[in-house]
């Protein structure tokens, strides 16, 4: 989902992220992505292969006030994106210089992260279906 939504996002394409993503997100995703330059926005762009690491950062179990079960779970991810971002994006882990082929192909990739947040319901007769609510790229989508 994270590969699938981050690209939808640096492509602006919000309508298409509607079942995925809480609608109070999506809000603030517009208002956002409308002031974000353009090599910031290619950065959110994270390719499946792209990912080198996710971990989760907080499972959380509650109940609302009506007594309906709902997990959370935070996820970051760690991921190589070749955007032309400036050489030191603040929040940035490191700027990696990647050789293919021979010396003189030099092709530069940012290692950036991300944290997005799921939810799902778990009260009986709920849908099983998980909603991304919140949504953060240090430094880029601010």
């Amino acid at each position: 989902a994270f590969s699938v939504v981050s690209k939808l996002l640096s492509q602006r394409k919000l309508d298409l992220l509607d079942e995925l993503v809480s609608a109070e997100v999506l809000q603030v995703l517009k208002e956002k992505l409308s002031l974000l330059p353009d090599n910031h926005r290619d950065a959110l762009a994270a390719d499946i292969d792209a990912i080198m690491y996710t971990t989760e950062g907080d499972v959380r179990i509650y109940y609302d006030d009506d007594g309906r079960k709902f997990v959370s779970i935070l996820m970051r991810f760690w991921y190589l994106n070749g955007a032309n971002l400036p050489d030191e994006v603040p929040g940035e882990t490191k700027v990696f210089q990647i050789v293919f082929g021979d010396e003189s192909t030099k092709e530069k990739r940012h290692l950036l992260t991300a944290n997005y947040e799921f939810q799902r319901e778990f009260t009986e007769g709920a849908k099983s279906d998980w909603t991304i609510t919140r949504i953060e790229h240090p430094r880029l989508l601010e």
